[in-house]
């Protein structure tokens, strides 16, 4: 009898072992055939003069991260230097270049057609023909205003797309026949995926990874980047009511004014800047009467007082706003506080 048991606890003992040895045989198996899956992907990525560095270096570390093959392409080998000053070195040219399963086309500096980074590869024939043969033969992401590229290249033609918030009403000026989308941070219209600006490279590339191998790996990706990926997300910088605040009343104030909060959602805005002595509360409020007063898109509350202003729009949605402003005593200076809610 006491054989018998012994057996049997031999038996289950060899079971589990089995059973371990068969986890990890398939977690090894899995591995090898993710390890296969994404090898097998080319990402080259566009550099050149001006690139912006998030739009490039961000899409760089998902993609080698999720373990595929990743390389700069220039239009020379020949060191550049990007925005803010960095000196990069691309590793091959459109020339020798190898053939890519996905091409990204970053952004930096403006728009407009040889208005330096993006603007002058626009008006450079040796890119744009590099970027419409690339787009035959592979998969096409754009970050930021690098969908101009993509657009002067007449690949947006007909199709919906996004860019960096500051420029959306730019894209039909290249692309007529573009849908510009304004609240979503990545575009996918089955032809090519454009992102808006900056770090939202990261999160289209991740998209991008989902896509080409799987959700869990994208998922784990951006775990090991210590990123918190929501594709669910309903952020989208171009739709945050700030964009209507105008860039003159920040020129207007007097010198020495700091911005001390600033922060909302697509339903309210908050915003409080700090002025330095001598100024006065009144003073600040009229500085703020004549320059939105000036500006001329705002309409001015009757009833106001004078140490509050209060303002009403309407934005490109149809939605109508109400702006308070006021001016208070804070210690040797003024605290001027704006709030933005929907009417």
């Amino acid at each position: 009898m006491r054989t018998g048991v012994s057996v049997w606890r031999i038996s289950k003992g060899a079971f589990v072992i089995l059973i371990m040895m068969l986890a990890v045989a398939r977690a090894s198996l899995a591995q090898l055939r993710l390890e296969k899956t994404t090898k097998k992907f080319n990402v080259a990525i566009f550099v050149f003069p001006g690139v912006q560095v998030i739009d490039f270096a961000g899409p760089y570390e998902v993609f080698s991260e999720s373990g595929m093959n990743v390389y700069t392409v220039g239009e020379t080998v020949a060191p550049l230097h990007t925005a803010g000053g960095l000196t990069i070195t691309p590793k091959y040219s459109f020339e020798n270049a190898p053939k890519p399963d996905l091409v990204v086309l970053p952004g930096g500096g403006f728009y407009k057609p040889g208005d330096k980074a993006v603007g002058d590869q626009m008006v450079n024939p040796l890119a744009m023909k590099w970027i419409k043969e690339m787009a035959k033969q592979a998969e096409v992401m754009t970050v930021c205003n690098g969908a101009f590229l993509a657009a002067k290249a007449g690949l947006l033609a007909n199709l919906p797309a996004t860019t960096f918030y500051g420029y959306l009403d730019h894209l039909t000026e290249v692309s007529p026949t573009t849908t510009v989308v304004r609240d979503k941070k990545y575009v996918d219209n089955g032809r090519i995926i454009t992102t808006a600006g900056l770090s939202s490279g990261i999160d289209g590339s991740l998209y991008v990874v989902s896509k080409l191998v799987g959700n869990g790996r994208a998922k784990f990706t951006a775990l090991n980047m210590e990123y918190n990926w929501d594709p669910d997300s309903k952020f989208a910088r171009a739709m945050l009511p700030d964009m209507y605040i105008p860039d003159e009343l920040g020129t207007d104030l007097p010198e020495g004014s700091y911005l001390d909060e600033y922060y909302g959602n697509r339903d309210h805005w908050h915003m409080t800047v700090r002025i330095p002595a001598p100024h006065t509360p009144s003073q600040i409020n009229e500085v703020v009467n004549t320059s939105l007063t000036k500006w001329g898109r705002w309409a001015k509350v009757e009833g106001s007082e004078a140490t509050e202003s209060r303002w009403t729009f309407t934005d490109r949605l149809g939605v109508k706003w109400l702006t308070t402003i006021t001016s208070g005593a804070d210690g040797a200076g003024v605290l001027l506080t704006l709030q933005m809610r929907r009417n």
